[in-house]
């Protein structure tokens, strides 16, 4: 049997959906994630963190 893809964190990439805020079951009902996808200075933000994460992520594998 195929097991689930644990749920990543929109807000913090690289890292699994911790649940961290109350009442959420997964980023779908997150009211972090909502708040930061509804203030454009949060949406730079966020878009700045996710370049310097797939920055990483190339000098650790690049590409063959």
């Amino acid at each position: 049997m195929a097991r689930r893809p644990d749920p990543q964190c929109p807000v913090r990439p690289g890292d699994p959906c911790s649940l961290c805020y109350p009442g959420a079951d997964g980023p779908q009902n997150c009211g972090l994630v909502w708040q930061v996808m509804q203030d454009p200075d949060l949406q730079e933000i966020l878009a700045e963190k996710r370049r310097e994460y797939a920055e990483r992520l190339r000098r650790i594998r690049p590409s063959a």
